[in-house]
């Protein structure tokens, strides 16, 4: 058995780890890093901006950001479901960490609105061209090798050390030889990624979920390593989880979402009917909702030619320049073709072949899209209040119809902490030298994720591990 000794191991080195590392390591604490795949990072590779209140760059940009206002909608979103104090710290921290970064040496360029209208603007990025969440995965992994943090990769951790009298006192785990390795510490911070590969801990907290509906989205499918550990070792669930799920989502066809995420589009179910408001698109988490009640959870996005050309002749806004790649534009066309060849596309004259691609009768989608044609004419969407800028006609053959559904991309919730982000047992006590953070914790978001703060999940997970790195280090004595 291989075993180390420090003052503070971290569970995995995502943007929660590698933030709580960062923080730990500048009061002087040894850091022990252990990361089960071959490089850090894991999802904090993947997010295009970050959330946060109050930092230099809105004050620079003249954003009127409120923390009170923001606070009051972030808890009006999630119906209170959600623990007021850790929301509060979380947002207050915000502003901070974004300058924290900074100065270690991101170069954020921007901060922008992340749906129509968005105000005020949260989301942070870096130039277009780069992954924000690659660029901050890198500057914290070098900032964590100057202040002489030890990274063990290929290093899974299995169980927690207790001692006899039930403390926690280190992590048992395992490196990519199969050789035992054993950590010794005075404080362990649990940063694992959440569950969105382990099918059991789904179906437990997500009674209702039928993964065969519902494709894995981007990233990687962490197993629940860290939510078991914690449990074994006293702690607490946190009642409310979210999945963070999109729609109409389409795998292997990226050049598609240029056409796929507009709200002049038509939504049309199974059964040939128009199912919801398409302008809820820009709120991918209630697209997704509206997306499961449908038979089978399938979907199919709807326009015709002129709508199409309207959509590449707007051309893109400012997340869609900073999501989708550069090239997709010129690959649109044969991506169009590949995916009629696949069966995920069809592009009609008429409707009657929409309907056999759809599988519904005809009537039922020549009534739809008649009603829908009539809502445009009047100027007001008598079924589902779509908002009138958003009402185009379907009435200028081809049309197209896109096979979608929704994609699952990362669970959120777990372990009930306080707002030190110590872990909390079932009398809301301390579990003595344990603590969580990213999407292992619970307690900031209800059953819907919040896609109107946009970017808080990166942001969250990296605020909760630069706090939970600090109070970790504030009880030793170094």
């Amino acid at each position: 058995m291989i075993q180390l000794k420090c003052d503070i191991v971290v569970v995995g080195g995502g943007a929660s780890g590698m933030a709580a590392a960062a923080s730990a390591s500048e009061s002087g604490a040894s850091v022990i890093v252990l990361e089960k795949n071959a490089s850090v990072g894991g999802n904090g590779l993947f997010p295009r901006g970050i959330f946060a209140v109050g930092s230099f760059l809105q004050k620079r940009k003249l954003v009127n950001t409120d923390k009170d206002e923001v606070f009051s909608a972030c808890m009006e979103y999630s119906h209170w479901k959600i623990d007021p104090d850790l929301v509060r710290t979380l947002i207050e921290k915000s502003g901070d960490t974004i300058d924290w970064l900074h100065d270690m040496g991101v170069d954020f360029t921007d901060v922008v609105h992340h749906l129509p209208g968005q105000n005020p603007e949260v989301f942070h990025i870096t130039e277009k061209d780069l992954n924000v969440g690659k660029t901050v995965i890198k500057i914290l992994h070098d900032y964590c090798k100057d202040k002489n943090v030890e990274i063990q990769t290929g290093c899974t951790g299995s169980s927690l050390i207790l001692s006899p009298d039930g403390i926690v006192a280190g992590v048992l785990a395992k490196n990519r030889d199969g050789e035992d390795v054993q950590v010794e510490a005075s404080r362990v911070i649990l940063c694992t990624g959440g569950f969105a590969g382990n099918q059991d801990m789904i179906s437990k907290f997500y009674p209702k979920y039928k993964p065969d509906e519902v494709t894995p989205g981007p990233g990687m499918r962490h197993n629940g390593e860290g939510l078991k550990m914690a449990v074994e070792a006293g702690a607490a669930i946190e009642g409310n989880f979210a999945m963070e799920m999109a729609a109409p989502k389409i795998r292997g066809y990226a050049p598609l979402n240029l056409l796929l995420g507009k709200p002049w589009n038509v939504w049309i179910n199974r059964k040939g009917k128009r199912f919801a408001n398409e302008g809820i698109v820009y709120n991918f988490s209630l697209a997704a909702n509206a997306c499961l009640r449908q038979p089978k959870a399938q979907m199919w996005v709807v326009f015709d030619e002129r709508i199409k050309n309207f959509t590449l002749e707007e051309g893109r806004d400012i997340v869609e320049l900073i999501h989708f790649p550069p090239d997709s534009e010129q690959k649109l066309d044969d991506t169009i073709l590949k995916a009629i060849d696949n069966g995920y596309l069809i592009k009609s004259d008429n409707l009657e072949d929409l309907a056999a691609f759809i599988g519904c009768p005809l009537e039922s989608l020549t009534s739809s899209i008649e009603e829908y044609n009539k809502f445009c004419d009047s100027g007001r969407d008598a079924k589902y209040a779509k908002n009138i800028k958003n009402l185009k006609k379907l009435n200028n053959p081809p049309y197209y119809a896109i096979k979608a559904g929704v994609d699952m991309l990362i669970t959120h919730g777990g372990i009930r902490v306080d707002d030190n982000f110590r872990a909390l047992n079932e009398n809301l006590e301390p579990v003595k030298n344990l603590y969580v953070a990213g999407v292992d914790f619970g307690g900031v978001d209800a059953d819907v994720y919040n896609v109107t703060m946009s970017g808080h999940g990166f942001g969250f997970a990296l605020n909760s591990g630069r706090i939970a790195g600090e109070n970790a280090v504030a009880t030793l004595k170094i």
